[in-house]
């Protein structure tokens, strides 16, 4: 084994048959102020990783003497979740080094590598490190973690942050967020910190419209036809609590004036009646929408808007916080194991249902898995071929080339993952059809030359 650099605090194990290139491995991490230390087989490395060697990321070669780099790797997801591990392969184990990416490695350096290329791709692993023993330890020890959330990504803990700031004022809050990404959550945390009570919460677009003002501001007695008693609506139903306007943005303009001059009074006005009742209520209002883009249109009223907009909050979407997403599944899945495979595959999904999506496709895996534990081919095709064409794109990268080559590279790439099937490659690309077809014929013409 090779020394160890004192003084350092970022540990990389270095698994390379080798010895040559190990020791020039070591000799660059070490210059570049890492602590490194290297093995010969993946056998003799996770002997020190079980006696709790310190380390922070693994680089290794794919090729080793009786235990593989793939061995190795499911090892390390087992033991040690929390390193990255960067894959060190020749030209024609790509495909092999690809499948590894797809398994949970950081990413993978094919032979011959320059030294920065090296430290780059170590720089960016260690990053991830970092990042997932931040989440782990900060997902047990977060304090002012709201009930129903579930992980601790920066985004995240920022968004915890304002939610404990903002929970006790009594002004009004407009959530934003793509749709399943948790805004009633945030609307429930921000009722929960402000001690007040009760929570309402109204759907504006559940409503019909000729019905929806009733329903918020109450009626009198004979109001309408139908109206046989008084009945209070649900601005006075929240007196002294909080009032939730989900989808606020689907509320109809007749009634955005009414709405606003019940904000800024703190009154109300049932249907019918002549005179207004005093309400102590606090407005939080959520939407997917963006509202400043409905003001200019003319679909939303400017002064509602800011109104509503004193305390404004974003929910980030899914993608945003790919750290949380094992937090998550552990959350929603309990005692279920998920493959290294499979988890790689979730990690890498978009998600543009965000949270809702992925509880959704883990119910189904669930319900489909044969096996104890969620494998690859549990989960929908959508995210099997979007795990194989982001390796196939990352490769790509890999050899530098220009912008268009690479919109080529990865065009093509999804047609033959979807067998020739223009419609679902379109669909995937969220792509034209008219648009796919003009590129690829394009492709065609440029591939038979002059």
């Amino acid at each position: 084994m090779d020394e160890t650099a004192p003084g350092t605090t970022d540990h990389i194990v270095v698994v390379e048959d080798d010895q040559e290139l190990r020791a020039f491995l070591v000799e660059v991490l070490e210059e570049a102020g890492h602590a490194a230390r290297g093995y010969g087989s993946a056998d003799a490395a996770l002997r020190d990783l079980r006696a709790d060697g310190p380390a922070d990321l693994i680089i290794t070669d794919l090729i080793l003497p009786g235990m593989r780099g793939q061995e190795l790797l499911s090892e390390v997801r087992a033991q040690r979740p929390e390193l990255s591990v960067v894959v060190i392969t020749a030209f024609g184990s790509i495909d092999s080094a690809i499948e590894m990416v797809k398994a949970g490695a950081f990413d993978y350096l094919p032979k011959p590598f320059g030294t920065d290329e090296l430290l780059l791709t170590v720089e960016r692993a260690l990053e991830e490190s970092r990042l997932r023993r931040e989440g782990v330890r900060a997902d047990r020890e977060l304090p002012n973690r709201p009930a129903g959330f579930v992980g601790a990504s920066p985004v995240l803990r920022e968004l915890f942050r304002v939610i404990a700031r903002a929970g006790a004022s009594r002004h009004t809050a407009l959530i934003t967020g793509e749709s399943g990404s948790g805004k009633e959550l945030v609307a429930r945390a921000l009722h929960a910190a402000s001690g007040r009570s009760p929570f309402i919460a109204l759907n504006c677009a559940a409503i019909p419209e000729n019905l929806l003002e009733a329903e918020l501001f109450g009626h009198v007695k004979g109001a309408f036809s139908g109206a046989d008693r008084d009945r209070k609506g649900l601005v006075e139903a929240a007196h002294g609590g909080t009032l939730f306007l989900d989808e606020v943005g689907e509320l109809p303009l007749v009634l955005q004036p009414k709405l606003l001059r019940t904000i800024e009074t703190r009154e109300v006005r049932q249907v019918g009646a002549t005179a207004a009742r005093a309400v102590d209520v606090r407005y939080l209002a959520a939407t997917n929408r963006d509202l400043e883009e409905e003001v200019r249109e003319g679909r939303f009223r400017e002064d509602l808007f800011w109104r509503l907009n004193v305390l404004p909050l974003r929910v980030p979407a899914l993608r945003e916080r790919p750290a949380d997403i094992p937090l998550l599944v552990e959350h929603i899945l309990g005692d279920r194991p998920v493959t290294a495979e499979a988890m790689a595959l979730l990690t890498s999904y978009p998600w543009p249902g965000n949270v809702r999506e992925l509880s959704n496709t883990l119910e189904r895996a669930t319900t489909m898995a044969v096996a104890d534990e969620i494998r690859p081919e549990d989960l929908p095709v959508t995210i099997r071929e979007h795990g194989r064409i982001a390796a196939a794109v990352a490769d790509a990268s890999r050899r530098h080339l220009p912008l268009r080559d690479l919109e080529r590279a990865y065009i093509l790439e999804v047609l033959r993952q979807t067998g020739g099937n223009k419609s679902r490659t379109a669909e995937l690309l969220g792509m034209d059809r008219k648009t796919l077809y003009r590129k690829l014929e394009e492709y065609r013409r440029e591939s038979e030359g002059p």
